[in-house]
């Protein structure tokens, strides 16, 4: 039994899915705007509903998905490398929920607590989102998939909007004095990922937003079904991901994040959509939607 059981963590409170929803739409991109320079909301107009991810059975095959309405798909993640600590923190609280009639995979809403010596946290079910990508002989369609980014920004060092579904960013500053001529807003590598050449047409990918070590828990620690909340485009496509979809097998084991330090030739991580200079504008500001589910690590 890990030390980190003994650890004393209390109920606040739970929430069910309607007024998580409603939460989740109040959440913000960390760097990217509107035309008047307001943080985009990148679940606006999104809808919400629960499914569940059920291990897989063939070696190196990913978790299939389940919606409501019996279809199947294959679970993809943009997180390759999976944490033992993180592990080790859900299992705590997991430990905790079954104290109180509940569990980590079968969450059908939020539940607030209280961690002694480390704050208040909310836990969730895992979030995945059903993105649509145009594909040709395998690739993504780029053109198609900057169309998505409709009027949407990002901000320089000066403060000057640039708006993404351009590509090729002008005079971008990267700091009070140097700037680019002209920037490809993609990453460096994005034209490499084939997903098979067979493929064309669209092509609907479900992705892992948050939860990653949750469903790991659940499907392979704990070999059973998770419940997820599925994220479906509404009045408009959602906002493309900020890191390309891989299988969600096979990953990588480690014991922490710090640990990636004693592999530097390990050369696998997250695939970034956008280029080094813009990668995290994509990323979530949850607390914006007064949900704190990201802070909790290791104390290292």
């Amino acid at each position: 039994m890990n030390a980190v059981i003994k650890e004393k963590i209390t109920l606040i409170d739970t929430m069910g899915l309607d007024e998580l929803a409603e939460r989740l739409k109040k959440i913000e991109f960390r760097g990217l705007y509107n035309e008047r320079g307001h943080a985009a909301l990148p679940y606006k107009y999104a809808t919400f509903s629960l499914a569940k991810v059920y291990p897989s059975c063939i070696l190196g095959e990913s978790p299939t998905i389940k919606l409501a309405d019996k279809e199947k798909h294959p679970l993809f993640s943009p997180q390759p490398t999976i944490y033992l600590n993180q592990l080790d923190i859900i299992e705590t609280v997991d430990s905790f929920l079954k104290k109180n009639g509940m569990k980590v995979s079968k969450l059908t809403g939020a539940v607030q607590y209280n961690w002694e010596g480390r704050g208040n946290f909310h836990m969730l079910p895992p979030i995945v989102e059903k993105h649509t990508y145009d594909m040709k002989d395998g690739f993504i369609d780029f053109k198609k998939l900057l169309k998505k980014f409709g009027n949407l920004y990002v901000k320089d060092s000066k403060d000057n909007m640039h708006k993404i579904s351009e590509r090729y960013l002008e005079s971008f500053y990267i700091d009070e004095v140097s700037s680019v001529r002209e920037m490809d807003a993609l990453h460096h590598n994005s034209h490499l990922l084939n997903y098979g050449s067979r493929f064309s047409g669209k092509v609907d990918f479900y992705i892992v937003c948050d939860g990653s070590h949750r469903i790991d828990y659940s499907t392979e620690k704990l070999n059973e079904p998770i419940n997820v909340i599925v994220v479906k485009p509404g009045k408009y496509d959602l906002v493309p991901y900020y890191a390309f979809p891989v299988p969600f097998y096979p990953t990588i084991r480690l014991s922490s994040k710090q640990a990636e330090k004693m592999y530097p030739r390990l050369e696998r991580d997250k695939i970034h959509l956008l280029n080094d200079f813009l990668k995290k504008t994509l990323h979530y500001d949850w607390t914006k939607a007064e949900l704190n589910v990201s802070r909790l690590r290791s104390n290292i």
